[in-house]
């Protein structure tokens, strides 16, 4: 009888244990599942403004410009101040004649530091010197 409540007692010890790790990995894969912020932006020379989806406001600043063919690379630092999230991150990828631009990088600022950056900006409009975008920018958190 002694060995049949030692064998239900450590059962019970490790159906318990089973539902905390359980719970501790639901949390962690809700806390790292990637964040879309959605935005548009206006572009004059090497400076960016516009809002995000939930009101917040966007702004980047082009720190490197060069052209390569028919598309051009780019570096830049971008800052995002949401209702939600604020953090300033380092970015660069390419512009492509179709008229889209695609970046990646890492945030450097804020309470997401050292989450991937994935963005992408669709060109909706040409006014003169300004572009006006589309787009949505990807934060994977670092334990994504």
């Amino acid at each position: 009888m002694t060995n049949i409540k030692a064998i239900a007692g450590l059962l019970a010890v490790a159906v318990a244990l089973v539902g905390v790790v359980a719970l501790g990995a639901a949390q962690a894969s809700a806390s790292s599942a990637t964040i879309v912020i959605t935005y548009t932006k206006t572009c004059t020379g090497p400076v960016c403004d516009g809002t995000t989806g939930d009101g917040g406001t966007l702004h980047m600043d082009v720190t490197g410009y060069r052209p390569t063919g028919d598309a051009a690379q780019l570096t830049l630092t971008e800052k995002i101040d949401g209702e939600d999230i604020s953090l300033t991150a380092e970015l660069n990828g390419h512009v492509s004649p179709a008229g889209f631009i695609v970046l990646n990088g890492r945030v450097t600022k804020g309470p997401f530091t050292g989450a991937q950056v994935h963005q992408r900006s669709t060109l909706t409009g040409v006014d003169g010197n300004t572009t006006s975008w589309d787009g949505e920018l990807q934060l994977m958190p670092a334990s994504a």
